[in-house]
């Protein structure tokens, strides 16, 4: 199966080290996250840290509805991370449409 866009440029993110990964290092962050993506599973509590994140850095919030996001990124157990590079954000964000395996998170069950 053919790499998405979206996973390439995550994987340039990581190589880059532009890439916080899980809710509680997210939440550590004062400043320079541009995109958060979580993985559809997470759980209540990381859900609410992002939110909270989310408000705190006024950026958009990106749900990986089909399969994971630990796979997408080959780091088991991942369910959350955020990009902090604002060339890289932006590339996944002009891409997101075309991309049925993530959307945007909308509030409520995605």
């Amino acid at each position: 199966m053919a790499k998405s866009k979206i996973e390439t440029y995550l994987g340039f993110c990581i190589r880059a080290g532009k890439i916080v990964f899980g809710a509680e290092n997210i939440e550590k962050k004062q400043k320079g996250v541009k995109l958060l993506v979580s993985d559809a599973e997470l759980g209540k509590s990381s859900l609410k840290i992002l939110l909270q994140a989310k408000e705190k850095f006024d950026c958009p919030l990106l749900t990986v509805c089909e399969g994971t996001l630990g796979e997408i990124l080959h780091r088991p157990g991942v369910k959350a991370a955020a990009i902090t590079d604002n060339q890289l954000a932006s590339a996944i964000l002009s891409v997101v449409d075309s991309e049925p395996q993530f959307k945007f998170y909308s509030g409520g069950n995605n």
